[in-house]
């Protein structure tokens, strides 16, 4: 696996991980397309509620949030994209583009 520019800790990735075992639970008998959309949905009204009831960055406005999530959520993308697209393709995965 390619290595990452930055550590994360490992609460963080084990966190992360049972995000993902439960898209993989809900996969099995659904479309990635729609886990992906309820994982966006559910992602975007979590964030949601914690912008409305966070305690620092009161004079943050709505469409500042909105740019600063889009913005972490396009780096994580592409972060996770250089450490998975070197297995999947390894793997000869269908779909991994080549």
């Amino acid at each position: 696996m390619a290595q990452r520019e930055y550590e994360l800790p490992e609460e963080f990735l084990d966190a992360a991980d049972r995000f993902v075992t439960l898209a993989n639970e809900l996969g099995a008998d659904r479309p990635h397309d729609w886990v992906r959309a309820v994982m966006m949905y559910a992602t975007s009204r979590y964030n949601a509620f914690s912008w409305l009831t966070r305690d620092d960055a009161p004079s943050q406005a709505a469409e500042e949030a909105a740019s600063y999530f889009a913005g972490e959520y396009r780096t994580m993308f592409q972060e996770n994209l250089k450490e998975l697209e070197p297995v999947y393709r390894a793997s000869g995965e269908p779909g991994t583009r080549q």
